[in-house]
């Protein structure tokens, strides 16, 4: 990076110091890029870090129930599926090797993933949703309650089975995105924390004039990954997405000894645990905070933890009892009823500029939608199909 009158100058400048726009950052520079990356506060201070660490790749129970559990799918669903599970198969694949590519420790431990289901019914939507998903690179494998229990013998007796990914598992958030961070500065890159951006303006194709609250930039490229942040950016180029800021919540207990390896979903009720290395169980699964109405600050929310604790003893009955020592909020991000990927492209209107957003799964999917966006911003050609999700699209649906 150089110093340019007034301010900073740089070929690409990342709005978002997020796992996204870390990753992305690394991914530039890979390809010899000047990566200067801007965060308005501290590195993985969002949802990023906040979030539980899972790497689902199923599809939700309960997303399949509301849009796909039915008969005669039409082609357009059917291939909304197929390039939404190969993106999910692919960030499964990268999952495999990245603590060898970034050579740090990421906590990544993949024990399969259960989907369980409590009724009949729901078992039967499992059978159905995963016929459908298996053709797609999302392997799964229905499970009765016996077989259940045979994997994971301290689950309940009462569940009526399960659907088992082998790839599934989880990370821990609080080290991918500084692990992605280090990479990329290894290569080039530079990060500025505190850095709000405040304006923007495109003097002409390929000359961007930044505003933020510590000076000006300029920059030849912008990505905005910037969570739930995304609005805010991207109407100063005059756009409008449909981005809507969740504030969701996660909380952790006491350590029990070891005796759960799977990543457990629910197929109908919203729950998501794990159990960490040390004991530890980190339980989510989209119970939602809440947003203070004086300064606006994320907040839990004891009815949350109560009814999330409460589904997580029905599925593990052992944690009745147990003590929740912590909680914390953070705020994700949704992109529209089907779209579980986010929206990833360039604004015609003004070249240069691209917005990566994820659609609530960004931890899982950023070794892939990261890579996607470098290959985009460089003019490469891009390695998965991603048109599904660009800006036209989503525009177009919005």
């Amino acid at each position: 990076m150089t110093a340019g009158t007034g301010g900073e100058r740089t070929d690409v400048l990342i709005i978002g110091g997020g796992v996204l726009g870390c990753a992305t950052g690394y991914h530039l520079a890979r390809r010899g890029a000047e990566v200067l990356i801007v965060e308005r506060g501290e590195l993985n201070q969002g949802a990023s870090g906040a979030n539980a660490g899972t790497l689902h790749l199923q599809m939700p129970g309960r997303h399949y129930r509301a849009n796909y559990d039915h008969r005669d799918l039409t082609s357009e669903e059917v291939e909304y599926i197929r390039v939404t599970d190969r993106l999910y198969a692919e960030a499964a694949r990268e999952w495999r090797i990245l603590e060898t590519v970034l050579e740090a420790d990421l906590g990544v431990r993949r024990g399969g993933g259960l989907m369980v289901a409590e009724t009949p019914d729901e078992l039967a939507s499992l059978v159905g949703k995963s016929r459908l998903e298996r053709p797609f690179g999302i392997d799964t494998e229905i499970l009765t309650t016996r077989d259940l229990l045979r994997m994971a013998p301290h689950l309940s007796d009462r569940l009526a089975g399960a659907s088992y990914c082998e790839a599934e598992g989880f990370a821990n958030p609080l080290l991918v995105t500084p692990a992605y961070l280090r990479a990329a500065v290894r290569l080039g890159a530079r990060i500025q924390r505190q850095t709000r951006v405040v304006a923007i303006e495109c003097r002409r194709r390929g000359d961007f004039a930044v505003q933020t609250s510590t000076g000006s930039i300029q920059a030849r490229r912008i990505i905005c990954a910037a969570g739930a942040q995304t609005p805010e950016i991207v109407t100063m180029v005059g756009l409008d997405l449909p981005v809507i800021p969740h504030p969701l919540q996660v909380m952790a207990t006491e350590a029990f000894p070891p005796m759960l390896t799977q990543l457990i979903q629910h197929a109908a009720r919203q729950l998501s645990m794990r159990q960490t290395p040390h004991g530890t169980f980190v339980i989510g699964g989209g119970w939602p905070a809440l947003v203070d109405g004086v300064d606006g600050r994320l907040r839990t929310s004891t009815a949350s933890i109560l009814g999330n604790a409460r589904v997580a003893r029905d599925v593990l009955p052992c944690l009745d009892g147990i003590q929740v020592v912590r909680a914390w909020p953070g705020m994700t991000t949704a992109t529209g009823t089907r779209n579980r990927i986010g929206i990833i492209g360039e604004y015609e209107r003004v070249p240069g500029f691209f917005v990566l957003v994820a659609g609530g799964w960004g931890f899982a999917l950023s070794p892939v939608l990261s890579q996607l966006t470098a290959e985009l911003a460089s003019g490469d050609a891009v390695t998965l199909p991603i048109e599904t999700f660009g800006l036209a699209g989503c525009l177009s649906r919005a």
